[in-house]
Formats: structure tokens, C-alpha cells, sequence
């Protein structure tokens, strides 16, 4: 009976209008994210840029956050992501006062003047030679703290800074770290490589940053498929022939959840097939022993308890309400969930986020430092998800003994009656 159900359900979503507009966000996210992306080539020596790597040394942190901090000091506008969103922050005459002497602090930069003309100096020298016909990429502005200036003091002005911006600055303890951003040398470019070629065997790098840029969405698109598909049977009057039926709440249930998680996985694994296939065609010709079986596990691994959990959240508060609730708590949720993971882009630091980040195709080595931590979050939503399902049941089984109904219709006679 299962199975027949299963069946049914699943040609049930292919005829959702929701469900192929689903897979069409996919298609598009796919296509203009990574689809075109190259794949990278074996670093040579004596090639004139590596890239840039974050540094996590003190004296890096500190030069490049001042010089960050000096630039949006000349230009009288301060750049923040205070919920991961850009916003530009113009300070009053007294915040702008405290920024200047916490410039002066950590720099001995004393006025504005002195400023530019620093400024002015860093864009001579960053412009090519005249007539060479080169073009030299700009680097970071680089400010040599003031003497004698401690890395805790450093540290405890520029959290003030942050406090006067209104947080979500570079200034932050959660940015901080990051603007330091130091050239890569031949030995870290090819360390890496081989990191990605023989580690990861080339498809495991792209697997997961394709599995980045799909989580995002799908921690979000999936509760809309189970919310309109709950509701469809109620506006269409099936509910009530459904329940006369002789199946338990327990299939009826679960055959509708399994089917629609199956339905949102199948266009996955298709949409990452000519990905993979360029990976597959380069590691042939580069000699790369490949994983082809990387977009596969990633897909099961990674992407699955997302999809689970965010269409499990539509089902129970569907069936827990009688309307589309669960799309806004999965909104919410989504959104806290995709700008808090905005600081662990570059791997290894995922946490017990929803949407575990990891935004290269490198960094295999985070990666696999932070593999316990990443299996435990992905068991923790499958378990969650699981949970919801049983909810959904029990709340399902209740109504169709007639012991159980909530929905804000009942809920608001109820209010005007008292």
C-alpha cells in the first residue's frame, strides 16, 4: 500500500505548477552561479598572481583592518552588514569625533590632512609604471599601527568602532579576522591543488561548493511545495475522502513526505550531471583519479537533511493550523539561517547552522577538520525533521478520529464568543 501511494504522490508533485517552478529557481541559481564556472588548472611557477589567502597573523589583522578603517575615514561613509545586508552608515558630528580619535590611537594619524595625503600617496604607488601598458591590480591599504599599540587594545578600539557603526562592520570580532588578505605564494597554490586533485579527487571540491550554492535555496523553496500541496486537498474538498480511507495516517503521511523529498532530490542530482561531466572530462585529460560518486554523496549527505527538514516544517505546521504558517517560519528561519553563515564562507566552520556554508572548491583540509562537527549537524536535522513528520502524524490521526482541530478560523470564533 505504501509503495502504491508513494507512486501516486509523486505524480501528484509533478503536476504542481509549484514544484516545476521549484526546479526552475534550481536551473537558474545553477546556470548563472556556477554553471560556466572554470575548472582549476595546476598552478605554474613564476606566474605573476597565486590569488590571496586570509592570514591569521596579528600584525596582518591589524595593518589591513587600519587601513580598511582609514579609507572610511577619509570618505566620510562606513560599509556594515549588521544582518547580512549592505548598509551604508554616515556618522553625526560626535560619533564621527570618536571614530577620529580612535584613527588617532591606532595609527598616530592625527587630522583628515594627514589622511588623504597618506591615501594619496598608496594610489601613486599603485599605479603602473607610465607607458609600461600593464595593469596592476589594486592592493589593500595598509596602515602600520602606532607604536607601542597592543593587540588587545587594538582589538578592544576597534569592538568600539563596531559599537558606534551599529555592528556588522569589518571592525567586529566576526570580520576582523577576514581582512586580512595576503598573496599566496607558488608553495600554498600547489599545496592546495593537490589538496583538491588527489584529497578531494577534484569532484568532492566541486561537490560541495555546488552543495553551497543549492543549500542556500534549498533551505527555503521546499516548504512551499508541502504547504501548497496540504493545502490543495483542503480548498479542493479531498480531505475528508482521504480520511474514510483504510490506510493508516502513518502511510498516507509518510508516502506524501517521502514522495516530495525524493521529487525535490531527483532535480538536484540531474541539474549537477554537466557540472560533473566537466569535472570528469578535465580529470581525465589532467590525469585525476576523480570521484564519481562525489555529487551523488554530497547530494544525500549534505543537501537531503535540508531539503527534510524545510519541507517537514511546512507539513506540520500545515497540518498543525490549517494554513500556510510554516512558510513564514521557515522564512524566518531561512533568513537567519543564510546571513549568519555569511562569516564561515570559506569551509570548515559549520556549526549547527541549517546551511552549512563552504563557498570554494579548496580549503579540503577544513573540511576534514571539521567533519564530526558537519555529520552531527546533518544527523541532528534528519533526526529534527523525522520528529516533525511523527508530530504530523499524531496531529493527522487526531483529526481524523474527529479529537483535533486548530486552525485561526476556530481560533478567532472562539476569541469573538468569549
Amino acid at each position: 500500500m505504501f509503495g502504491q501511494l508513494l507512486i501516486k504522490e509523486c505524480r501528484q508533485t509533478a503536476k504542481s505548477l509549484i514544484y516545476w517552478l521549484i526546479v526552475l529557481v534550481l536551473i537558474f541559481v545553477f546556470t548563472t552561479q556556477i554553471g560556466e564556472m572554470d575548472i582549476l588548472t595546476e598552478p605554474q611557477k613564476g606566474q605573476a598572481d597565486y590569488g590571496y589567502k586570509a592570514s591569521s597573523d596579528e600584525a596582518d589583522i591589524m595593518k589591513f583592518t587600519l587601513g580598511a578603517l582609514v579609507q572610511e575615514y577619509i570618505r566620510g561613509s562606513y560599509t556594515t552588514y549588521p544582518i547580512g545586508f549592505y548598509k551604508s552608515v554616515t556618522l553625526n558630528e560626535k560619533e564621527e569625533r570618536q571614530i577620529r580619535e580612535i584613527v588617532r590611537e591606532t595609527t598616530g594619524i592625527s587630522s583628515q590632512e594627514e589622511a588623504e595625503e597618506i591615501m594619496e600617496s598608496w594610489y601613486e604607488a599603485q599605479r603602473p609604471a607610465a607607458g609600461d601598458g600593464q595593469e596592476t591590480m589594486m592592493k589593500n591599504l595598509e596602515i602600520a599601527p602606532a607604536s607601542g599599540l597592543s593587540y588587545d587594545r587594538f582589538t578592544e578600539l576597534m569592538d568600539q568602532a563596531d559599537a558606534i557603526l551599529g555592528g556588522g562592520s569589518s571592525y567586529g570580532e566576526t570580520y576582523r579576522s577576514s581582512n586580512a588578505q595576503v598573496p599566496k605564494t607558488y608553495e600554498d597554490a600547489i599545496t592546495e591543488y593537490r589538496e583538491l586533485t588527489e584529497k578531494d579527487r577534484l569532484t568532492g571540491g566541486y561537490a560541495r561548493l555546488f552543495s553551497d550554492y543549492m543549500g542556500i535555496f534549498l533551505g527555503l523553496l521546499p516548504v512551499f511545495l508541502t504547504v501548497t500541496r496540504e493545502l490543495r486537498d483542503r480548498r479542493s474538498g479531498m480531505q475528508e475522502l482521504i480520511c474514510s480511507r483504510k490506510c493508516s495516517s502513518l502511510v498516507i503521511i509518510a508516502s506524501r513526505y517521502v514522495s516530495m523529498v525524493v521529487m525535490l532530490i531527483l532535480p538536484v542530482l540531474l541539474i549537477s550531471l554537466p557540472f560533473f561531466s566537466r569535472c570528469m572530462k578535465y580529470a581525465s585529460g589532467a590525469g585525476i583519479s576523480a570521484d564519481a560518486f562525489a555529487f551523488v554523496k554530497y547530494t544525500f549527505g549534505w543537501l537531503t537533511p535540508t531539503i527534510m527538514t524545510a519541507a517537514a516544517v511546512g507539513m506540520f505546521f500545515t497540518e498543525l493550523t490549517d494554513t500556510a504558517l510554516g512558510v513564514l517560519v521557515q522564512g524566518v528561519w531561512w533568513f537567519f539561517a543564510t546571513f549568519g553563515g555569511v562569516n564561515t564562507l570559506h569551509g570548515g566552520m559549520y556549526g549547527w547552522n541549517l546551511i552549512p556554508r563552504h563557498n570554494t572548491e579548496l580549503n579540503w583540509s577544513g573540511y576534514q577538520s571539521a567533519f564530526a562537527q558537519l555529520a552531527a549537524n546533518r544527523i541532528l536535522y534528519v533526526l529534527l525533521s523525522l520528529v516533525l513528520v511523527a508530530l504530523t502524524i499524531l496531529i493527522y490521526d487526531q483529526k481524523r478520529k474527529g479529537r483535533y482541530r486548530l486552525s485561526w478560523k476556530n481560533i478567532g470564533r472562539l476569541k469573538k464568543s468569549i
